[in-house]
């Protein structure tokens, strides 16, 4: 059996790395990739127990902030967390 001519957008993207796994999971997990990239994720996924192991924690990670109010953290912790993530986006 033949197999269809597929046009150069319809070629298979290379599989993606773990690294590359890594930086996509945040989006992963809030629909934010395209249906491509999602696939591609999920395949990855599929074939790699410790990316999915990481994104069980992230889930869990996730899912424990949700729950936490700011008067759950001690003041200079909450300073330290303000400090660095304020550090992070000026470097953004």
């Amino acid at each position: 059996m033949a197999s269809p001519t597929h046009g150069v957008d319809e070629l298979p993207a290379p599989r993606l790395t773990c690294r590359e796994v890594v930086e996509l999971l945040s989006d992963h997990l809030d629909g934010g990739l395209s249906e491509r990239e999602d696939a591609r994720v999920r395949a990855h996924l599929a074939t790699c127990p410790e990316c999915l192991a990481y994104l069980e924690q992230l889930r869990a990670t996730i899912g424990t902030m949700r729950r936490l109010r700011e008067t759950d953290v001690p003041p200079p912790l909450l300073a330290r967390f303000v400090a660095a993530f304020r550090g992070w986006r000026a470097r953004g």
